[in-house]
């Protein structure tokens, strides 16, 4: 490869569809050398939990101004131009988190990709731990804001290097970017007659009424009616 991108997002959750992103950071290498950034907060439809803020650093004053997925997918999508795409468990977390946005507004984002958490499963068996941390203390790579979009990303750049520079002649077929394969899952949005009743439900039950309720699915209204419903009742006139 002479030219990929490096990249990590951070989300307010792990569901792809549901969750948003609120940070994506990316490194453009060109023949084995950086040579421009993507560093951009994100701004959410839904709350930044205490437990994703205590993992990031990311609260919602933070992103309330910055611009939102809908403006920061085309810019993105233009800074990672055909280059194939990296990232530390991107297979299964990130590209299928950017493709259900960038699909949701139009775009293709069909790629090719790495992933060093696969090489370094792969390579790196005795490690006790593949996680980013532990592979950047294992190399000596600095890491100093851990979970920081564009951080990440560059730590997981150098990680790349060492790994592509150790163990490249052992496997080769190891470093040669593949499609990454993954179908948005069949998805309905919420009817209004749904989010009517939840609403209803959880004032009538004295519960809190999800903040992202509009990005809920048919399929996810319904378990949660049925949770409330068992759990509490049904609304009480």
């Amino acid at each position: 490869m002479n030219h990929y991108v490096v990249l990590d997002i951070e989300t307010t959750g792990t569901h792809p569809i549901r969750n948003e992103i609120i940070e994506i950071g990316a490194v453009y290498v060109e023949n084995g050398k950086p040579i421009k950034k993507f560093n951009q907060l994100v701004r959410p439809n839904e709350e930044i939990s205490e437990y994703i803020t205590s993992i990031t650093g990311i609260d919602y004053e933070m992103v309330k101004d910055a611009p939102s997925i809908e403006e920061v997918m085309p810019k993105f999508i233009e800074f990672c131009g055909d280059a194939p795409l990296i990232g530390h468990n991107i297979i299964l977390f990130d590209y299928r988190m950017l493709k259900a946005k960038a699909v949701k507004l139009g775009y293709d984002f069909e790629r090719k990709g790495l992933d060093t958490l696969v090489i370094s499963r792969k390579m790196l068996q005795d490690l006790p731990s593949r996680k980013l941390g532990a592979l950047c203390e294992h190399y000596a790579i600095d890491l100093e804001h851990a979970h920081r979009a564009y951080d990440d990303a560059y730590a997981t750049y150098e990680l790349f290097v060492h790994l592509k520079n150790t163990f490249e002649h052992v496997d080769p077929k190891l470093f040669e970017p593949q499609p990454m394969i993954w179908e948005l899952p069949k998805w309905e949005p919420i009817t209004d007659k749904q989010k009517s009743y939840l609403s209803s439900l959880c004032r009538n039950h004295q519960l809190e009424t999800p903040s992202n309720i509009d990005g809920f699915s048919k399929s996810e209204a319904s378990r949660m009616i049925d949770k409330i419903i068992s759990q509490y009742g049904k609304i009480v006139r």
